[in-house]
């Protein structure tokens, strides 16, 4: 009974580790700032041009909405990760959304 409980607990975590969701090192995010701010970040992609007619962000909008949007990158590349790479030091690229 002991046996098939540690079969059954390792089946489980490989099944776990093998389902967890994998995070791209290149990806676009929605933000919302906490003036409540909505704003696009492109993360290590072709840096993509606002719609016309949209306000620069103030250096304190875009310092929170690329810490904002690089949060999965933190997860992704972890504690101990070479520097510089695509995950620790990524091209961005922010504008808020109209609207």
């Amino acid at each position: 009974m002991k046996s098939l409980k540690a079969v059954l607990l390792a089946l489980t975590v490989i099944a776990s580790a093998s389902c967890a969701s994998t995070i791209s090192s290149s990806y676009t995010t929605d933000v919302r700032l906490k003036d409540g701010k909505a704003v696009r970040c492109a993360v290590n992609e072709a840096a993509v041009s606002p719609p016309a007619g949209t306000p620069p962000l103030t250096l304190r909008e875009k310092n929170e909405a690329e810490v904002l949007a690089t949060q999965p990158l933190r997860l992704l590349s972890g504690p101990w990760s070479p520097y510089p790479d695509p995950d620790t030091a990524p091209q961005l690229s922010c504008y808020e959304l109209p609207g």
